[in-house]
C-alpha cells in the first residue's frame, strides 16, 4: 500500500513539473485559445489550469502575442 502512495506522489509531482515547464512549442500549440490552452493542460496531466490558462493568456495579451478580447 505505501508503494502504490509513494507511485502516486511520484506522479503527482512529475506531473507538476511538466506542467510549470511547459516549452515554447507546447505552450504555443494553444495559441491565442483558452479552450485549446485548457486541453493542452489536461493533457500533461495539469491541475489547476483553468488559472493557469488565464494567467498565461493574459500575458499573452499584455505583451500583443494575442489580441485582447
Amino acid at each position: 500500500m505505501t508503494r502504490l502512495k509513494m507511485c502516486m506522489a511520484v506522479l503527482a509531482v512529475m506531473a507538476g513539473f511538466d506542467l510549470h515547464s511547459m516549452t515554447p512549442a507546447r505552450a504555443d500549440a494553444w495559441g491565442c485559445s483558452y479552450e485549446k490552452c485548457l486541453a493542452v493542460c489536461a493533457k500533461v496531466g495539469g491541475q489547476r489550469c483553468s488559472a493557469y490558462c488565464t494567467k498565461k493568456l493574459q500575458e499573452k495579451q499584455a505583451s500583443k502575442t494575442c489580441p485582447a478580447s
